[in-house]
């Protein structure tokens, strides 16, 4: 039977996924026609500059934004719609998608403009965004998806797929839920030693930025249940590869693409069993021949810091090839790591991290920073870990989101327990938590990043940043989007308008300034009135309380005024009147909510939930942001004619 498999973005452009060629190899070996498309590396590769940046991982959360996807898919709409019939012209009778977090949105548009070329194929969604049922009970009510895949697809979709070459249709198993039923979860594979090899020969492996590596998973779920981390409820328990399996892998891959010699392992816990690495150690040792390249390889792995990790198991491990392990350290405060359910000595991490370095790997660790409940003497026994280790720390990459609320994970399902402040369920936004206490928040947190990377560089140490990727622009986007969604709607102009200075075509942050435009024309024409009204009010002795009477009720409700009709006479009551009313009548108009206020004698205009600057800092944000995009404007036309010296 012929199957299509479809990326859609946003994914990284590394490497093929990972997820989508186990998914090939596993189809493949149940006797189908399986063709791949790579939607995200051929649109990547494709690229507009004003889409330059749409594939940082910082910018992945545009990817969430329906207008955002809707322009892109406006913008590139002969490409996408040319892969779209490449998808169709293959006949195949199911098309599966892997969807993740920043991918939901452009899957469901492609699903959507492929049943509207053929409303027959089966369209079957899978893949981490759709581990929990909530969402795909959500995503077939829709009629562009079919069916879902709950959890482990690497027999489940198989037997979808062998379902629909008899019946036609889809059948509701364990695994799969669709407008007919919901089967429920799929049971976890305990033996992966079973699983057929990924299939990449079905990827442009040519268009990846990475030519040395293949990906790799030798292990699926953790031994540990971090509480900051949502991989434990969606991979229960800890199932892995022995040894000689993790090895025969390897062969093979090196069999079909001699020239690639790293296997990146995505594993969360390659250590979860010590004994598969110390196997597949001693047969990569025999099998490496450095003088010849379809023999020789390295490889890199997420590890736990656990006694097991001794000095003789590392030595073989460099000698099998092994090239950098990567720790999940996250703090030296042995009080926060406890809170974060992480069950290591500080003692044994440096031992870890010594003999790591000593046996000729690369030794590196990860942080983060502002876990619910860590003070500043915590974050301090961090950086002095970093003084006592940097002789043999290679690398600490400390994470740019520094505590998120990840999905799924105990510390997003139970906030209380971690005295997090209840936000607002419509719009939560899992980096811009805080506390109670209100000296946990994303600006502290920020801080503590930027002094952590600075005690690096000034020790010598590589401060990894993390995949490819601006930190400073990274920065100014999440703090534009942190005073937005706090409704500090100038903060959040300042920012952009610097964020922009540094990558002027950026396409989303054009879009949300430009969501910002009119309303600051409406708020320099309101702003100017009531400059006037307040001036008038100055010499009428009074009168200011007055009228704050007479249309109190209507403003706060926001009710259109009237012209005053009788009443004093005198021409500069009718004039501030007059002011009065135009300026609200501006406010009422304006896209994002807001009102006026009377404070000490004084008109002012609230918008959102704060006072507006003073009238002439109001103008030069509203004629910076003119120019801004007037100058965006002008170089995208330029750049679509291949004028700019920016384009690539």
């Amino acid at each position: 039977m012929k199957i299509a498999l479809v990326q859609a973005p946003v994914w990284w452009t590394l490497d093929p996924p990972l997820g989508l060629a186990q998914m090939a190899g596993c189809l493949k070996a149940a006797g189908h026609e399986v063709t791949v498309f790579d939607m995200n590396i051929r649109l990547w590769s494709e690229r507009r500059p004003q889409y330059e940046n749409m594939w940082l991982w910082e910018q992945f959360h545009f990817w969430n934004y329906e207008d955002v996807v809707e322009r892109f898919f406006k913008d590139n709409g002969e490409s996408i719609g040319k892969q779209v019939e490449e998808i169709l012209r293959t006949d195949a009778a199911v098309i599966g998608f892997s969807v993740g977090l920043g991918s939901q949105v452009a899957s469901r548009r492609v699903a959507e403009l492929i049943k509207k070329g053929d409303p027959k194929r089966v369209v079957v969604f899978g893949g981490q965004y759709y581990f929990k049922g909530e969402k795909a009970k959500e995503i077939v009510k829709g009629g562009a998806v079919d069916a879902v895949i709950l959890g482990a697809g690497d027999e489940v979709f198989p037997q979808l797929v062998k379902d629909v070459g008899v019946d036609g249709k889809v059948t509701v198993r364990e695994g799969i839920v669709s407008r007919e039923g919901d089967g429920g979860p799929a049971p976890a594979i305990k033996n992966l030693d079973r699983l057929p090899f990924p299939l990449f020969t079905a990827f442009p492996m040519e268009l990846y930025t990475d030519q040395t590596r293949i990906p790799m998973a030798a292990s699926r779920g953790c031994v540990w249940a971090c509480h900051f981390c949502s991989t434990h409820s969606f991979w229960p328990g800890y199932s892995y590869m022995s040894g000689d399996r993790i090895f025969a892998e390897v062969e093979h891959h090196k069999s079909v693409f001699p020239h690639r010699a790293h296997f990146e392992f995505y594993d969360i816990a390659a250590n979860g069993k010590p004994e598969t690495l110390e196997r597949f150690s001693e047969l990569a040792a025999a099998f490496i021949d450095v003088g010849r390249p379809e023999k020789n390889f390295r490889w890199k792995i997420n590890a736990v810091i656990r006694p097991e990790m001794t000095a003789a198991l590392l030595k073989k491990m460099y000698n099998g090839g092994c090239q950098d392990i990567i720790y999940g350290i996250e703090s030296a405060s042995p009080r926060v790591l406890k809170s974060m359910n992480k069950h290591f000595r500080v003692e044994v991490a440096e031992r870890v991290l010594r003999d790591t370095h000593e046996a000729g790997i690369r030794a590196i660790a990860n942080f983060m920073f502002g876990f619910p409940g860590e003070t500043e003497e915590d974050f301090q026994q961090t950086l002095d870990f970093l003084r006592r280790n940097s002789s043999w720390l290679d690398r600490a990459y400390g994470s740019a989101t520094f505590t998120s609320l990840e999905e799924h994970s105990y510390l997003a399902d139970h906030p209380a327990e971690f005295d997090i402040r209840p936000d607002r369920t419509e719009t939560f936004h899992n980096l811009y938590w805080e506390n109670h206490g209100g000296d946990n928040t994303y600006p502290v947190r920020l801080d503590r990043y930027k002094r952590f990377r600075w005690l690096c560089k000034e020790l010598d140490i590589d401060a990894y940043k993390g995949v490819d990727g601006n930190l400073e622009q990274d920065h100014l986007s999440n703090l534009a989007h942190f005073h937005q969604y706090k409704d500090n709607r100038m903060e959040a102009i300042r920012t952009y308008l610097q964020y922009l200075e540094k990558d002027l075509l950026n396409a989303p942050i054009l879009e949300q300034l430009k969501g910002y435009q009119r309303d600051l024309h409406r708020l320099v024409k309101a702003q100017s009135l009531l400059d006037r009204l307040n001036q008038s009010l100055e010499q009428l002795n009074g009168y200011s309380e007055k009228l704050w009477a007479r249309y109190k009720d209507d403003l706060e409700k926001r009710v259109p005024l009237a012209m005053p009709v009788g009443g004093d006479s005198e021409a500069r009551v009718v004039s501030a009147q007059r002011y009065l009313i135009r300026a609200h009548r501006h406010v009422l108009r304006l896209d994002h909510p807001g009102g006026l206020r009377f404070e000490e004698g004084r008109y002012r205009i609230v918008w959102e939930k704060e006072f507006l600057p003073s009238f002439r800092e109001l103008a030069y944000l509203k004629e910076r942001t003119d120019l801004v995009l007037f100058l965006a404007d002008k170089e995208s036309r330029r750049t679509s004619r291949g004028e700019s010296s920016c384009a690539r």
